[in-house]
């Protein structure tokens, strides 16, 4: 695992801007954070389009639940205004959780999809939550 993170990083550092593809945020069902389905053409010599599909779909799924508004996330905020925000020193979020759960699912399809096809997906907390960014 070690060799592949290694391997991961130099093929990050090797990678131009002229490179990239970005795909945007869809704004389509208003400001819940979801990227764009459509397959860039700049992918298709370098990647199948049903994976690139499956990915942005999972993200955008991530993205969905992280955003759902609960119990969980109202005895949350209680806790958080009881406490004076000291509580988030001691606990993470929901939020926080998923998030952690988008970054080691990009992760995975690193090393298991797109690194073997010379292909790096940035997580778009990077980025803003603006873009993801395939290298």
């Amino acid at each position: 695992m070690a060799t592949e993170v290694h391997n991961l990083q130099e093929l990050r550092r090797s990678v131009s801007l002229a490179n990239k593809v970005f795909v945007q945020r869809d704004y389509t069902e208003g400001t819940m954070c979801q990227f764009q389905t459509k397959f860039p053409p700049e992918l298709e010599s370098r990647i199948e389009k049903h994976l690139f599909e499956e990915t942005i779909k999972t993200l955008n799924s991530y993205y969905i639940e992280a955003e759902k508004v609960g119990g969980r996330s109202y005895l949350e905020g209680c806790l958080a205004c009881a406490t004076a925000y000291i509580i988030f020193l001691c606990m993470e979020t929901r939020y926080e959780k998923i998030l952690k759960k988008i970054s080691a699912y990009i992760e995975e399809q690193n090393v298991k999809i797109y690194a073997p096809r010379g292909l790096l997906i940035t997580d778009p907390i990077e980025r803003g939550m603006r873009v993801v960014s395939f290298c």
